[in-house]
Parts: C-alpha cells; sequence; structure tokens
C-alpha cells in the first residue's frame, strides 16, 4: 500500500490493529481481566483500560520466563526482549512474538530497504552494505526462552545468511562474541569492497566508535587484505576463523590503494576509500548528535546520513522515508503499534489524558503511549517526541528525548536536551577548538552514596566531558558550563540565583574512557553493543566510579 493511501486511511489501520491485538489476546488472562471481548471501538479501549508502566507487568513477564502460558498471550513468546537498561538503570524483558519479527521484516526492513535503492538509484548496481552488528548476549530463562536485544536475530533462524547477498560481512561475524574482534572482521571484509554503498548500525556511537577502530587498526587490516588473511593475532574461535578465511583472497592491489589513503590521514577517510558510498544509515538524533557532529567533522565529511527507523524494545514506531532531508523525522507506523499521546501538561499525572494521532499539534511535544502486538497495552514507552508535520491524516514525529533522562535536585528537571544546548554552546562560544567526543551528568547524591557520606547541604550536577585530545579545561572555562546552562533554563537559574543548587562541578577525562566505558556496561550488564547508549545522567554507582578513575589530574 502506498504512503497517501495509508495514511489517508490512518483511523481505519489504527483501530483495526488495535481490534485485531485485543481479540488476537482476548482468551488470555490479562485479555480476560480487562474484558477484551467487550471492547468494539478505540474510545471503548481508552474508557476501559488504564495508561499503564513496566511495573504493571512485572509480575506476569516473570511468569511467562519461568513457562507459563497463556498469561499475556497464548503460548510461549519466540523470545524475551531485553532492554538495555543504560537510560532507565535497569533492564526490562518484553515477550517478542514471532509475529512482530515477520511484521519487522515485511513492513519495516523491506520497505526502508527499497526506499534506499530507490532514493540512492542502487536497484541496477550489484552492490552491498556494511552493517556493524555485533553477537548479542544470548540468555536464557527458567524455561528455556531466548532472552536478549530485539535487534539481533537468532542465529537459529539463519537470517544472517538470509540477508547475507546484500552485506560484506559474513553471518558467521555473529559467532565472534569480542566487539573489538568482530569489528575488525567487519572492517576486513567492507575494505575489500571498493563499492560499498551504504555503512550502518544502530546508533552512530557505534559508526563513531568503529572508525576509531579503524584508525588505531589500518596497517594490521591492509597486511591482511594483501595476503588474503584473518590476523592470527585475533582472538577468535578456530572454526570462526577457518570459515572466515573461505570468504577472503588475496588482493595486493586493493591493499596498496587503501594504504595509500590511510596514509593521507583520517579526515574525509570515508568518501575517499569508497568514492560511490551512497549514506550511512542509524541513529543520529537526541543523545547521539555529539557523534553524528565527530563523524561529520572528521571520518565522514559530505556523506549523508540517514536516520531510517524508530523503534523500541517494546515495538516499532516510525518509518523515515525521507533519506535526504536535514530534518531527520519519522512517520508513525500504522500497522505495528496503536498511538496515544500525553500533552506536555499531562506528562507528570500517572493516569494523564491521552489524545489519538490525529489530534495533536504540529509544533507541541508528547510523551508516547503504545499498545503493541508484544503484548504492552496503553503503554508509557518514556519517549518525548515532537510534532512536524502531518502527511494526512498521519503525524510525523522527531524524537526529542527520554522522559527519565532529567537532572533535578530540587524538582527544577533540566533535561537532557537543556544540557546538551549549554555544552554545545559553550564549545562554539567559549571552548575555542575543542572537539567533543561524549559526556555524561549526574547529581551529587550519587556520590555521595558511592563514598558512604551524608549529602552535601546544597546540592549540585557534576558533568565529565572527553576531548578528542585528551585536553582539560581551565577553572573559568568549566565556569562557563554553570553559567551558559543558567541562561538556558530559567528553574535553574532560579535555582541557583537562591543558592539553593551550588555551582555544578565539572571534570574532563582521559582520551578513550567512554569507549572503554561502553565495554565495561556491556561486560557488566545485560545489554549488548548493538543496543548500547552511554546514559546522559548517570544512576549507577559503578558507573560514577568508572568515570571518577579516569578523570584527568584530579
Amino acid at each position: 500500500m502506498q504512503k497517501q493511501t495509508v495514511t489517508l486511511v490512518h483511523n481505519f489501520l489504527q483501530e483495526f490493529f488495535l481490534m485485531k491485538t485485543l481479540k488476537k489476546y482476548a482468551m488470555t488472562e490479562y485479555g480476560i481481566k480487562h474484558k477484551f471481548s467487550e471492547i468494539k471501538s478505540r474510545e471503548d479501549f481508552v474508557r476501559m483500560h488504564p495508561i499503564t508502566s513496566y511495573s504493571d507487568y512485572e509480575e506476569y513477564m516473570d511468569r511467562i520466563a519461568k513457562g507459563e502460558t497463556n498469561v499475556l498471550l497464548p503460548g510461549l513468546p519466540e523470545r524475551m526482549g531485553v532492554s538495555s537498561g543504560t537510560t532507565t538503570g535497569a533492564s526490562k524483558m518484553i515477550p517478542i512474538c514471532h509475529e512482530f519479527l515477520f511484521q519487522f521484516l515485511t513492513e519495516v526492513l523491506f520497505p526502508l530497504m527499497y526506499v534506499g535503492a530507490k532514493e540512492f538509484e542502487l536497484h541496477s548496481k550489484l552492490v552491498r552494505g556494511l552493517f556493524l552488528t555485533y553477537a548479542p548476549k544470548w540468555r536464557y530463562t527458567e524455561a528455556g526462552i531466548p532472552m536478549g536485544p530485539v535487534s539481533a536475530p537468532l542465529k537459529l533462524t539463519k537470517a544472517m545468511d538470509q540477508f547475507n547477498v546484500a552485506f560484506t560481512s559474513p553471518s558467521v561475524c555473529l559467532d565472534i562474541t569480542s566487539e573489538q574482534e568482530c569489528t575488525y572482521i567487519h572492517w576486513l571484509f567492507a575494505l575489500k569492497d571498493p563499492y560499498l554503498c551504504s555503512i550502518g548500525a544502530n546508533f552512530a556511537s557505534i559508526v563513531y566508535y568503529a572508525f576509531v577502530h579503524l584508525e588505531e587498526n589500518w596497517p594490521s587490516l591492509v597486511d591482511d587484505i594483501r595476503l588474503g588473511r584473518v590476523n592470527p593475532d585475533l582472538d577468535i574461535p578456530i572454526g570462526v576463523r577457518n570459515t572466515l578465511n573461505k570468504h577472503i583472497c588475496s588482493d595486493p592491489k586493493r591493499a596498496k590503494q587503501l594504504k595509500t589513503e590511510f596514509q593521507q590521514g583520517f579526515n574525509g577517510i570515508c568518501r575517499r576509500l569508497w568514492p560511490s558510498l551512497s549514506y550511512i544509515n542509524t541513529t543520529i538524533t537526541s543523545s547521539f548528535t555529539v557523534y553524528t557532529n565527530l563523524l561529520k567533522s572528521r571520518y565522514c565529511a559530505d556523506i549523508l546520513f540517514w536516520d531510517d527507523l524508530y523503534g523500541a524494545t517494546e515495538s516499532l514506531l516510525g518509518v523515515n522515508i525521507w533519506p535526504r532531508d536535514e530534518n531527520q523525522c519519522y512517520l508513525i507506523h500504522l500497522n505495528t503499534t496503536f498511538f496515544e499521546f500525553i500533552p506536555t501538561a499531562e506528562m507528570d499525572e500517572p493516569q494523564p489524558t491521552a489524545i489519538f494521532p490525529e489530534q495533536v499539534t504540529i509544533g507541541e511535544e508528547y510523551e508516547i503511549i503504545i499498545t503493541s502486538i508484544n503484548p504492552l497495552y496503553r503503554y508509557r514507552l518514556g519517549d518525548i517526541v515532537r510534532v512536524v508535520r502531518f502527511v494526512n491524516q498521519c503525524p510525523v514525529v522527531e524524537f526529542v528525548r527520554r522522559k527519565g533522562q532529567l537532572l533535578s535536585v530540587k524538582a527544577e528537571k533540566t533535561s537532557e536536551v537543556s544540557m546538551w544546548n549549554a555544552i554545545n554552546q559553550c564549545i562554539k562560544q567559549h571552548w575555542t577548538g575543542k572537539r567533543l567526543v561524549d559526556y555524561t551528568c549526574c547529581e551529587n547524591a550519587l556520590l555521595a552514596q558511592l563514598k558512604g557520606g551524608e549529602k552535601a547541604i546544597i546540592p549540585y550536577y557534576i558533568v565529565f566531558l572527553e576531548f578528542d585530545d585528551g585536553s582539560t579545561l581551565l577553572p573559568d572555562e568549566k565556569q562557563k558550563l554553570d553559567e551558559v546552562l543558567q541562561s538556558l533554563t530559567f528553574p535553574y537559574e532560579s535555582f541557583r540565583l537562591k543558592q539553593r543548587i551550588a555551582p555544578m562541578v565539572v571534570h574532563t577525562v582521559r582520551s578513550r574512557t567512554f569507549r572503554d566505558m561502553r565495554r565495561f556496561i556491556v561486560a557488566n550488564s545485560m545489554a549488548s553493543a548493538n543496543q548500547l547508549k552511554i546514559p546522559r545522567v548517570v544512576s549507577k554507582p559503578d558507573h560514577l566510579q568508572y568515570l571518577l578513575d579516569h578523570m584527568i589530574g584530579e
């Protein structure tokens, strides 16, 4: 169905999806309890079912994990999807049904591949892309149900083999458990292909740190391409190594080309290695802007970035079918999720009044509520979006922030966006020549918890910054961040003037700290490299301790 036709029948499709989902789960314990069989319209649904959060489902999730059926869905799920927990502080388990995974392929992935091929005229070209994906941390519940990220295929589905024709990396890459070794292999096969058409990953941070890896390891990669081998120093299983070696052959000519380009430096390296590269598709908005800026200013100058998909562990949310638009935004996905929106004024209410998609206002911000086939009902996802336009009755939104990413020591609610705007303004106006790699913040109460002491009488923010040259800031430069944040956020300024919030403390950390922190979090949590987002507000003592251990000269 074409975009115009779909969006013209927006209300019909949304109600059809809702009623089909409720009918599917009507005879489950949850469906009987909430009288799904009596719901005849979306208005009935809103009237009869409360707005929910994850705490409303935890008991059900635990029972499903133990093998109990007919709780939220008739049988057992295909897997238990596990969120990263890096923004909320705790991972969530979501039952993922087979129909959801099938919808992702047929209604999201295939259409987006078509959009890319059509927009960049790739239909008639035998070209492949690089997708930076990593072995997930598969665990199993008491009942033997796989637990892991939704974004990673189960090996038993052979999904990577089915799509291998479109990507440079052999599917056996998913048998490599180390992110560093797997990145090396991804680059090995991508570098061999001079006609690479795209580079993709879930997040811009993954792309950025992959290019950092390339800059550090290019000499051995060139040697491997020249010799036609997989580096013998890589710590990978012998069976995987043997399979990979069958996929690679000696190419001295390509190795010489690569060496010449690498020796000229890494500014604009992406276009020089692959002159016909069309785009990089990855999440580039909100907290990923810092990595996008780094990529555009150094490795990937003059390359188009396409933020093609808006999704979460809980559901599919939107697609970006306008790759060349400067402002990346998403058409909400009508066939996979039933949407409601909470206006800004109601966001702090336990049972707010929500509105339907056609009732939202352009320019306003809303918290998303979803009903998903997975199954979750009137579920507060925690994402804040802004409506930018309509396509017929269907809203087009841009992601703004996660609701939980706030600093609030006196109910001032300083958002992730406000802090980023302050940092960005300091870089442009006060920190001349500095190029930010990454940052995060916390409230001083977490430091008190870590040290086992009492909270400070006057609370304050702590900010950690990393610059690409490993440099630090002078005291007066650090002070500028506090001053700029006051100028941008009235509540923070008010509390600072009343001396109810003390001046923020700004620390700089050593080069590569945030890259190594990613590895630390992956090694000590259920998050996989595909899922990981550096939290913009640190909530875990061990994360804070890691940052404190890597401060410069303090």
